[in-house]
C-alpha cells in the first residue's frame, strides 16, 4: 500500500484528525476490498473442488454397479452350476466325467469385478485445503462417503483375493490328475458362491454410500475368511442379505 507523505505539517488538530482519519479509511477500505476478493477466491476454489468430488463420486458409483452388476452375472452361473451338481449327487447320476465337466465351465465363468474407485478429486481438495471452503454439511458428507469407500474397497480386495487364490488352485488340481470327487468339487463351487454373494452384498452397500443412503454398520459386513468355511447346505442359498 502506497501512502502519499504530506506537503505540511498540519497547522491544527482538525487538520492532523482529517488527514489521519483519510489515511485510517484508506487502509481499512484496502483490506475491506482484499477480504472481498479472498471470499471471492475462496468461494470459487470451494465450488471447483465440489464439481470434481461430485463428479469423481459420480463416476465411482457408475464404477460400481456395473461391477455389481457382473457380480451378480457371476454369482449365478456358479450357483447354477453348484446346484446342478448338487442334484446329481443327491440323485445318483454324478460321476467323474460329469463332476470334471462341471468344475471345467466353472473354470471358463471364473472372474470377479472388483472395482478401481478415484480418489484423487478428494485427495486434491484436501492437499489444497479446498476442503476448508465447503460447506459444513458437503464437508461432512464427502468424509463419510470417501471413508466408506475406502472400506469397503479394501473388504472387497481382502474377499476376492484370498478366496480367488485358494480357488484357482483347487480348480487346477483335478484337470491335473483327471479325478474330481464329489465332495471336493461341491466343495469348491460352494466356496465360490459365498465369495462372490459377499463381494455382491459389500458391491451393493457401496453403491448406497456413494448415493448418500448410509449403509448398515460395518460390522455386519462379512469377513473374507467366512466364504471357505460356509457349510455345503447352504450353498443353494440367495446371496447376503442387503
Amino acid at each position: 500500500m502506497h501512502v502519499e507523505p504530506l506537503e505540511k505539517l498540519p497547522r491544527s488538530v482538525r487538520e492532523f484528525l482529517s488527514h489521519y482519519a483519510m489515511i485510517v479509511l484508506s487502509i481499512l477500505t484496502a483490506l475491506a476490498l482484499e477480504q472481498v476478493a479472498l471470499g471471492l477466491e475462496h468461494r470459487h476454489e470451494g465450488a471447483r473442488a465440489k464439481e470434481e468430488i461430485e463428479q469423481e463420486i459420480a463416476s465411482n458409483r457408475a464404477n460400481v454397479e456395473g461391477s455389481l452388476k457382473v457380480t451378480r452375472e457371476y454369482r449365478r452361473d456358479w450357483q447354477v452350476l453348484l446346484a446342478r451338481a448338487a442334484a446329481e449327487v443327491k440323485d445318483g447320476t454324478s460321476t467323474n466325467e460329469s463332476r470334471l465337466a462341471i468344475l471345467a465351465q466353472a473354470g471358463h465363468r471364473f472372474g470377479d469385478a472388483t472395482p478401481a474407485l478415484k480418489t484423487a478429486a478428494w485427495d486434491a481438495a484436501v492437499a489444497s485445503h479446498a476442503v476448508d471452503y465447503l460447506d459444513h454439511e458437503d464437508l461432512s458428507r464427502y468424509s463419510q462417503t470417501y471413508a466408506l469407500q475406502r472400506f469397503f474397497s479394501q473388504a472387497a480386495w481382502d474377499t476376492m483375493r484370498d478366496n480367488a487364490a485358494r480357488n484357482m488352485s483347487d480348480l487346477s488340481l483335478p484337470a491335473l490328475t483327471g479325478t474330481a470327487d464329489a465332495v471336493p468339487t461341491l466343495a469348491i463351487l460352494n466356496s465360490r458362491v459365498r465369495a462372490l454373494s459377499i463381494l455382491e452384498s459389500q458391491l451393493s452397500q457401496t453403491a448406497d454410500a456413494l448415493q448418500g443412503r448410509a449403509p448398515p454398520a460395518v460390522s455386519a459386513v462379512e469377513p473374507a475368511s467366512s466364504a471357505s468355511s460356509t457349510p455345503i447346505a447352504t450353498s443353494a442359498a440367495s446371496p447376503v442379505s442387503r
